[in-house]
């Protein structure tokens, strides 16, 4: 019985909370990662996961940490940080549950994982050890065409970012960054109003895309003023999505 549990310890009135693998089996079938796999193997990764829960400013592992796991966030907000070579930090990508972090593990599992898992908030994540899944490879081709796939959007992710920090003015890209998080993970207000409650800092949004904080507290500040957004401590609301898609795509200047 104890091979078909895995055991996930958090505070909830002071007990241990022991949770059954069946609990993930729908989120495990849903990850683009394990798509098309055979029922049996989709049992095996049921069973064979372990559940990390990390705090609020903690990692699941950090630039440097020796590649053991594989995750698939199950609920919670991460974000994946680079630390370049002169010491800056670049924020790569944000995470949401369902979603596959740690993919290096299995691919090299020899290396380090080149950038750091931050949790945004109180997260979980279920976690395969790389050898279990470089044998599961071995055997279930959907999943090697799977992962080579999830590179593939990894890579024009990258492409297109450094296409914009090359070719594109800030306000465009951070317009454009907007606007992808609006329609990736906002949420519509009874106002028609979209809120983007990432717990995102202004200095997040410098990260993400390749400037410096003033330039993005002074853009956010004008935009504000001019009806285009609203923003909280941690959170933007996009009142005007139209006014952004003119400064992303450069309407303005154009006209």
């Amino acid at each position: 019985m104890q091979a078909l549990l895995c055991q996930l310890a958090f505070a909830e009135g002071g007990r241990i909370k022991i949770v059954s693998s069946a609990t993930f089996a729908p989120l495990i079938r849903q990850v683009a990662l394990f798509r098309g796999l055979s029922p049996t193997t989709l049992d095996q990764l049921g069973v064979n996961h372990v559940i990390r829960s990390v705090e609020e400013g903690s990692f699941f592992f950090q630039q440097g940490d020796a590649c053991r796991h594989l995750y698939v966030l199950a609920q919670g907000r991460v974000k994946i940080t680079q630390i370049t070579a002169d010491g800056q930090q670049v924020v790569l990508r944000l995470i949401m549950p369902g979603q596959t972090f740690g993919s290096i593990a299995v691919l090299r599992p020899e290396s380090d994982y080149p950038a750091s898992a931050l949790a945004m908030e109180d997260s979980t994540a279920l976690a395969w050890d790389s050898a279990f899944l470089r044998g599961l490879a071995q055997r279930e081709p959907s999943l090697n065409l799977n992962l080579m796939d999830l590179m593939r959007i990894h890579i024009e992710e990258m492409q297109a970012r450094f296409r914009e920090v090359a070719t594109e003015k800030v306000e465009q890209r951070l317009a454009q960054t907007l606007l992808r998080l609006a329609a990736q993970t906002g949420k519509r207000q009874p106002d028609g109003h979209v809120t983007i409650d990432l717990r995102l800092t202004r200095q997040d949004l410098a990260e993400m895309i390749g400037t410096t904080l003033y330039s993005v507290s002074r853009l956010l500040s004008s935009w504000e003023r001019r009806g285009l957004i609203s923003t909280g401590r941690e959170s933007v609301a996009v009142l005007n999505p139209h006014g952004l898609v003119s400064i992303a795509e450069d309407l303005d200047r154009k006209e």
